[in-house]
């Protein structure tokens, strides 16, 4: 069953994302550690390689104490930071949510924060005990949103992102050729709305904020279609998407 999770702007627009079940985040999960696990035998074999001698006494001797840190340190660098830096740098996705189709957005349909992706992931430790994320599969599995402890200390989500080929909605463009994009008559209209809101930039209702928040959605939703440059910003891409769906 989906869970549909509805976000209203202060503009008084809705925004609609599909929430990521226990399921398809675990299997991120899983993808997530296998990379992880990766990373840390490379770490070991390279350090290994280094001083051959270091593992054989390095939690016997005093003098491996900096070592002992060092290592402790790398594993929660790896452990944590992983998450946080692929989530911040990478639009809210690691490899294994890239993978799954899933991605991490704060409540309100905004991007993920810098602080918010520091806090979900420190708080990942909690979410892991007593073992195997005990507490956060408990925590998903009750929340009506589906959130673990770090999203709900953090205002976070984690969403589908659609990669396939949904059920579309054809829309025909004035010229009568018919695109595939998953645009339902409640999100035409929105964006009717901001086409004219952009032939007069001194509409008091015109807000970049509102911009933000479609380009975020209609994004996540369309992704990339046929006459979007190969680089663009948040308003060359709804201009884009206007004139593909034959809105002017």
């Amino acid at each position: 069953m989906r869970n549909i999770y509805r976000v209203k702007t202060p503009e008084n627009v809705t925004l609609e994302f599909e929430l990521a079940g226990i399921g398809s985040r675990s299997v991120a999960v899983i993808i997530d550690t296998i990379v992880q696990n990766i990373i840390l035998l490379i770490i070991i074999l390279i350090v290994t390689l280094i001083n051959r001698d270091i593992y054989s006494n390095i939690w016997h001797a005093e003098k491996n104490t900096p070592y002992i840190v060092v290592s402790i340190l790398l594993v929660f660098i790896v452990q944590f930071g992983y998450y946080m830096l692929f989530e911040y740098f990478s639009k809210g996705s690691t490899l294994g949510k890239k993978i799954v189709g899933l991605k991490v957005i704060m409540a309100n349909g905004e991007p993920i924060s810098f602080t918010a992706a520091l806090v979900r992931n420190l708080l990942r430790i909690g979410d892991m005990l007593p073992g195997i994320y005990g507490v956060g599969i408990f925590s998903v599995f009750f929340s009506q949103r589906y959130m673990r402890v770090g999203d709900l200390a953090a205002n976070t989500i984690v969403i589908k992102v659609k990669n396939g080929n949904p059920d579309f909605l054809n829309i025909r463009t004035p010229n009568s050729e018919q695109h595939n994009i998953s645009i339902n008559p409640k999100e035409e209209a929105l964006l009717m709305e901001y086409s004219a809101r952009l032939k007069d930039r001194n509409n008091p209702l015109y807000s970049i904020k509102l911009e933000n928040q479609l380009y975020n959605h209609f994004y996540n939703k369309v992704g990339i279609f046929p006459n979007l440059p190969e680089k663009f910003d948040k308003k060359t891409y709804l201009k884009c998407l206007l004139d593909y769906i034959g809105i002017s």
